[in-house]
């Protein structure tokens, strides 16, 4: 899955998921549209040059001069060279959240998590230009974490602190906290399922993206409802 501590260090700054996450104020000014731009640049070409040439081969220097900004404009928006490689989990979080706020309750936050994500991986892959996250992008991190153990690792360290948004907006639908007990169960078995998902499916890397996405797609359904089957069912049998 498109795969979190308070965001610390130079990129606290860049990085504010849980800001992003309330509903529509006023339209940012253009200082920080420039910086939008600024930060989506350094993650396509990061994506780039780290998916063609490898993790380890590519530098922050080269990313720089390839993005046209200095390594010092670079390390105020990023923590780290797999931050940049990671840095669409947070626009996609945050398309996520705001798909599952905009759904209805039903009781079920994890089936509902469920729905706004595939809303979301479809507009991905429909309509990549209105998405946060083209599917090409999702398909270009897919592969570096699986080539890099260190891009893996940091994907796994900072898993709760990419999902911020989503966490507040199931804390709004439950009426408790974003760090509440509930909340963390449902978004830890939703990261566990994306990523079991994701690990499952090689045709998630086909040339054709159409392909791919529904491949991708239809590997993350089928990961949830045997996850619901094996995990669920019996328990509710049972206590029925």
């Amino acid at each position: 899955m498109l795969e979190s501590p308070t965001p610390t260090g130079a990129s606290a700054a860049a990085e504010n998921p849980a800001s992003a996450s309330t509903p529509a104020g006023p339209p940012p000014g253009l200082r920080e549209r420039k910086k939008q731009q600024t930060r989506l640049r350094i993650i396509e070409v990061g994506l780039n040059l780290c998916d063609t040439q490898g993790f380890d081969a590519t530098t922050v220097e080269q990313i720089a001069n390839a993005a046209d900004v200095s390594p010092r404009t670079i390390n105020r928006y990023f923590d780290s060279k797999e931050d940049i490689v990671l840095g669409p989990i947070r626009d996609f979080s945050i398309a996520v959240a705001e798909a599952l706020r905009g759904l209805p309750i039903t009781g079920n936050e994890l089936a509902s998590l469920r729905e706004a994500f595939l809303r979301v991986i479809d507009k991905a892959a429909l309509a990549p230009t209105e998405a946060p996250v083209s599917f090409q992008q999702f398909q270009q991190m897919q592969r570096i974490l699986r080539s890099s153990q260190a891009v893996s690792a940091r994907s796994l360290e900072h898993a709760d602190r990419q999902n911020t948004a989503i966490a507040e907006v199931l804390a709004e639908r439950l009426g408790t906290e974003p760090d509440a007990l509930p909340v963390r169960l449902i978004l830890g078995v939703w990261q566990l399922v994306g990523h079991l998902g994701m690990e499952r499916s090689d045709a998630l890397f086909d040339d054709d993206l159409t392909a791919a996405a529904a491949a991708g797609r239809q590997t993350f359904v089928s990961t949830f409802d045997e996850f619901m089957r094996v995990c669920c069912v019996g328990l509710t049998t049972e206590n029925g």
